[in-house]
């Protein structure tokens, strides 16, 4: 089956179940090349998408998410072949590319989705604590074009700062156009443009100008823009209620295009949009609540918490995220 929920009792426990689904499903299967929980670290891929975890199993409330285009055996995340650049380098799980759960769990639920087929990926959601939740994934973009690439990454970061406001600049959120620095979004493989050097294999999604840092190899990355929250027509469509009397369910695809600033005047590339999923606003829905739409089954959830009290504590108003489930 391509869903799954449960609970888990850590960080290392989720992985592990990760690992298991992930392994496990039927006909995308994605490879475990290795899982060591003494260590506190694993990688899985499919194709072209290598995607690494780590965690500090002495305060461990941070997962820290990698995304390559290889692997090497007993080889810490960020080391692994063409690395993204993002993810922490050293233990504790501080700083870059992370989900921070804020505590050590044991966590309510997760809920674990994966696509099949021409765009294989997982979408993990994970309900941390009563009415509070996190979400990463990664995955293949329903890709636009014949240039190379198209796999993604993907971690959940709520800045302890401003956290009661779901547009700050410095939260991250999926696929996230929006975020202003560099070191924490989701990167994106893409080569063989006109405006890339023969070198150059990543893009972040961020509002930073070019380019959005580098990878471990140095190259500079280049910079994507939409996603959930800084998205294009999205944005704008979702501060609409679902309606159950007349069926009207505002779920809008999220789109992304690299911001191209090599040439002038600059350039909207089209890339394409990530699968499966939509933003919607929730205010008359509950999170896990399914939607049916013609054939489909969607589930949605806050994007932290759907709550508006402005209080200092964490809340993302009725801003909420769709996943197709398929079973």
């Amino acid at each position: 089956m391509a869903y799954e929920t449960g609970s888990a009792t850590s960080i290392e426990d989720l992985i592990d179940k990760l690992f298991t689904f992930a392994t496990g499903l039927a006909t995308t299967t994605w490879v475990e090349d290795e899982l060591d929980l003494t260590a506190n670290y694993g990688t899985l891929h499919y194709g072209n998408c290598y995607v690494s975890f780590r965690w500090d199993a002495t305060a461990e409330t941070d997962l820290a998410v990698y995304q390559s285009l290889g692997w090497t055996s007993s080889t810490e995340p960020h080391n692994q072949d063409d690395d993204s650049g993002a993810g922490d380098t050293t233990i504790p799980i501080d700083s870059s590319r992370r989900v921070n759960f804020m505590n050590t769990g044991p966590y309510v639920a997760y809920h674990f989705f994966a696509g099949e087929g021409s765009t294989p990926y997982i979408h993990i959601a994970v309900e941390v604590d009563t009415g509070r939740f996190r979400h990463f994934g990664f995955g293949n973009i329903i890709k636009l074009g014949t240039w190379t690439g198209g796999e993604y990454a993907y971690a959940h970061f709520w800045s302890p700062n401003d956290e009661d406001n779901p547009i700050y600049t410095q939260h991250v959120f999926g696929l996230d156009g929006i975020y202003t620095g560099n070191d924490i979004g989701a990167t994106l493989h893409i080569e063989d443009f006109d405006d890339q050097s023969v070198d150059e294999k990543w893009a972040m999604f961020c509002s930073r100008p070019r380019p959005a840092g580098t990878d471990r190899a140095g190259e500079d990355r280049a910079v994507i823009r939409g996603g959930a929250r800084g998205g294009f027509w999205g944005y704008y469509m979702n501060w609409i209620d679902y309606s159950s009397p007349n069926a009207y369910k505002p779920m809008a695809p999220i789109a992304m295009a690299w911001y191209d600033t090599a040439g002038s005047p600059d350039t909207w590339i089209w890339l394409g949009e990530w699968p499966d999923v939509a933003i919607i606003n929730i205010g008359t829905l509950t999170a896990a609540q399914e939607l049916t739409v013609g054939l489909d089954t969607w589930m949605v959830f806050p994007w932290v918490r759907k709550q508006y009290l402005l209080d200092g504590t964490e809340e993302s108003w009725n801003a909420g995220i769709a996943y197709k489930k398929i079973t």
